[in-house]
C-alpha cells in the first residue's frame, strides 16, 4: 500500500509538473499574442475574481491549468500558496530562459524542482529591490560596530628631559573605530614630546 501511495503521489508531482509546463508555454503564447489584454480580461472573468494589484497574468493562467481545491477557509488558504508558488517558478524560469519542453528535464536534476525555482525567484527579486551597495554598505556597519565594541588600551608617558619616567597614565576608550584609536596615538605622541621638552 506505501508503495501504491508512493506512485500515485509521483504520477501526481508529474502531472502538476506537466500542468505548470503547459502555464508557463501558454503565458509565452499570450504574451506575444496583440490580444494579450482581452484574452486577459476573459481570463479574469473566468476566475470569478476581481484582480487585485498584486495579481500577475500567470495568477489567472495557471488556475486554468491547475485544480489547487480550496473548499475551507485553510484550503483555500493553502491554494493561493501553492498558486503563488507555482507564479513565482515560472517567472524563474523565464528569467532562466528555459524552454517549456525542458522544464519537467530540469525538475528531475538534483536541487531543482517547483519549490527551488520560487524560492530563487523570491531571492533574486529582494536582490534587485535592494540598493546596488545594500550589501557593502551592511558589512561596513557590521565591521564597524564590532570595531566600536572593542576596549582600546592607551598609554600616556610623561618622561624628564634625562630620559627617566615622571608619570605613566593608562586609559581604555571604547566606542571608537581602529583608524580613530591610530590618530589618536599619534596625537598623544606629539604631546608626549612636547611635555618632555617643556620639563
Amino acid at each position: 500500500m506505501q508503495r501504491a501511495g508512493l506512485n500515485i503521489r509521483k504520477a501526481s508531482d508529474a502531472q502538476h509538473l506537466e500542468a505548470i509546463a503547459l502555464a508557463y508555454a501558454t503565458y509565452i503564447r499570450i504574451s506575444a499574442s496583440p490580444l494579450q489584454a482581452t484574452i486577459m480580461a476573459e481570463l479574469e472573468i473566468l476566475s470569478g475574481r476581481k484582480r487585485s494589484r498584486t495579481t500577475h497574468d500567470l495568477h489567472l493562467i495557471v488556475e486554468r491549468f491547475v485544480s489547487y481545491g480550496g473548499e475551507t477557509a485553510a484550503e483555500r488558504l493553502a491554494a493561493r500558496k501553492l498558486i503563488s508558488r507555482d507564479v513565482r517558478a515560472i517567472q524563474h524560469l523565464g528569467s532562466a530562459k528555459v524552454l517549456p519542453s525542458k522544464v519537467q528535464a530540469l525538475a528531475a536534476s538534483p536541487g531543482e524542482g517547483l519549490h527551488a525555482w520560487a524560492r530563487q525567484r523570491a531571492v533574486a527579486k529582494r536582490v534587485s529591490l535592494s540598493p546596488p551597495n545594500a550589501i557593502a554598505t551592511a558589512r561596513q556597519a557590521k565591521a564597524e560596530a564590532q570595531q566600536r565594541a572593542l576596549i582600546h588600551e592607551v598609554t600616556i608617558t610623561t618622561r624628564r628631559p634625562n630620559g627617566t619616567h615622571k608619570a605613566r597614565q593608562r586609559f581604555k576608550i571604547t566606542g571608537v573605530l581602529s583608524s580613530e584609536i591610530a590618530g589618536l596615538r599619534r596625537r598623544l605622541k606629539g604631546l608626549e614630546g612636547r611635555s618632555a621638552r617643556n620639563a
